[in-house]
């Protein structure tokens, strides 16, 4: 037991060094921007020391200075998502591809069209697009909501036809002859329902006794 012991911790303490070599190995680099609000809004007390600079959610943090101003360091090659949280304001959230040289470039997050690149200047310009908001507004009855209803709108298109039509025909008696012969339903000879019931269930055995012949008396 204790030579297992033994040899899992030399294998932890092997592992753990090739990890921090290729760690020492990875080169690093700093990304550096400006955060600002957009114009018209107004500016909370310390909202940038509330706010921070996340890339790939939280992966590498990044602080903003009170010029607004930020950097975050230790930053190997890849491509990362920056974005800025802020309680009061929602920013849009950018895209970035860092090179093995260091270089940088930027370009606007599009997840509907990945495809297509808009490229952004560098160092980073990230701006408040909206201030957050976390009620919905309620809503008011309107009398063009009811106006507008769909059933409303037929029951009057059907008073106005039912109104206009008849002294429409009245002044002329062409059109007049027309509605009438329109509005006349030919009468069908339907059999009567209880005629049809009765059929089904006795009739047929009514039908046999009026057919069988009296017995003759001696």
């Amino acid at each position: 037991m204790k030579v297992l012991l033994v040899l899992l911790a030399f294998i932890s303490l092997v592992y753990s060094a090739d990890v921090s070599s290729e760690l020492l190995d990875t080169p690093r680099f700093t990304l550096q921007g400006q955060v600002s609000l957009g114009a018209g809004m107004i500016a909370p007390k310390n909202w940038k020391a509330r706010s921070r600079v996340l890339l790939d959610y939280g992966k590498y943090i990044g602080f903003i200075r009170d010029d607004g101003y930020f950097v975050v360091e230790g930053v190997p090659t890849g491509s990362y998502i920056v974005e800025v949280t802020n309680v009061d304001y929602i920013f849009e959230p950018i895209r970035v591809d860092i090179t093995s040289k260091g270089n940088v470039r930027a370009r606007k997050l599009n997840v509907l069209q990945p495809n297509s690149v808009s490229t952004l200047p560098y160092p980073l310009r990230l701006q408040a697009r909206q201030p957050t908001k976390y009620f919905r507004q309620r809503e008011q009855w309107r009398a063009t909501d009811v106006l507008m209803n769909p059933m409303v709108i037929m029951l009057g298109v059907a008073f106005i036809l039912m109104v206009v039509t008849p002294k429409l025909a009245a002044n002329d008696p062409e059109l007049k002859k027309e509605l009438e012969q329109t509005m006349q339903v030919p009468k069908v000879d339907m059999p009567d329902v209880a005629d049809v019931l009765a059929n089904m269930f006795g009739g047929g055995q009514k039908k046999a006794i009026k057919g069988k012949p009296a017995k003759r008396q001696r």
